[in-house]
């Protein structure tokens, strides 16, 4: 479980590092206190008697993440982030080292603690802005965030529809930070203001990286996040989602069971026993017949909404046909 934890605070700390690259510090900016203690921590001295192996691969972790934390705020310091950021590498390392720490003193080993900064509480403040990330291939994407005015929030990552772009979902976002989750849409590869091209079956890709963002956030709950697209959109979702087991649930608008080469079926057979949300509407037949076939072959608890004359993917919202009503309760089990 720690080691778990670890990989992810680096995978953050790496994340952070590429911001950095990116970001040009304001001219006007006010100098602030540096938020980094002066003495950097070092390897701490094994106690007398010699530790356990996992003791001692505990203490060898600890004392890594500890200086994997100061080196990041010496370089937060350095290139002058801002200090939402800065916040945030503190609230992300902080609470490893303390439980490393305390398992450490649970098991009777005796090392000096160390002196850690105290971690800054999350501001819940409801705000919109457009993010730039980089894919694990290195695509260039962009999305709008929108925070919610609540801590400890369920994420939601929406993905559009073939040709489409993320400010489809612009209303059903807002509707959904006011609802108390923290939601970005991107603009997949070749699509709106990302880069790239149009490789369909690398399009999970462009959602991991939206996963990642969501859980690098303060005020979202990493356990908590959910996938939803439309059209091809939702068939990414269930492909990004069957590859991440720690996504809670997917709401799969429009989906087919092949649409570019993105299949449905074994990412299903994948994806388990999470929950499930499917829509269509009956005019729409690929779509439809899609949906209860994934429907029939879902091993958790699923819902499905079939409609009728409505259209495809996201031009099903914004009507008085019941879509967005259910999918707000059927959100509701994640908050």
């Amino acid at each position: 479980m720690l080691k778990r934890y670890i990989l992810y605070v680096m995978l953050l700390a790496l994340m952070l590092g590429m911001t950095a690259c990116t970001s040009t510090p304001s001219p006007t900016q006010t100098p602030r206190p540096s938020a980094v203690p002066q003495p950097t921590p070092t390897a701490s001295k094994p106690t007398a008697t010699p530790l356990p192996p996992a003791m001692q691969t505990l203490l060898a972790e600890r004392d890594m993440t500890a200086h994997e934390l100061f080196n990041t705020l010496e370089k937060a310091r350095a290139n002058d982030f801002p200090q939402e950021q800065v916040d945030n590498i503190i609230r992300t390392y902080v609470p490893t080292i303390e439980a490393m720490q305390q398992e450490l003193e649970a098991n009777g080993v005796q090392v000096p603690p160390i002196p850690l900064p105290p971690t800054p509480e999350v501001a819940a403040q409801a705000e919109e802005f457009d993010i730039g990330m980089v894919t694990q291939d290195g695509v260039h994407l962009m999305g709008t965030y929108y925070r919610p005015a609540a801590t400890q929030a369920p994420g939601v990552v929406l993905l559009h529809m073939l040709g489409r772009q993320r400010q489809d979902w612009q209303a059903w976002a807002r509707a959904l930070q006011q609802a108390g989750f923290g939601v970005l849409a991107i603009d997949m590869r070749g699509h709106g203001q990302s880069e790239g091209e149009r490789t369909w079956q690398k399009m999970p890709l462009d959602a991991a990286i939206a996963i990642d963002f969501l859980r690098s956030r303060p005020e979202i709950d990493p356990q908590r996040i959910v996938l939803m697209g439309a059209s091809i959109g939702a068939n990414v979702a269930l492909n990004a989602a069957a590859q991440d087991e720690a996504v809670a649930g997917v709401a799969l608008l429009s989906p087919g069971l092949d649409y570019h080469g993105v299949k449905t079926e074994p990412a299903l057979k994948a994806y388990g026993k999470r929950p499930l949300f499917l829509a269509a509407s009956d005019e729409d037949t690929y779509a439809a017949s899609s949906v209860r076939q994934l429907d029939s072959q879902a091993a958790g608890p699923h819902q499905m909404l079939i409609l009728k004359n409505q259209g495809h993917g996201t031009e099903m919202l914004g009507k008085k046909n019941e879509l967005e009503e259910a999918l707000m309760q059927w959100l509701s089990q994640f908050k």
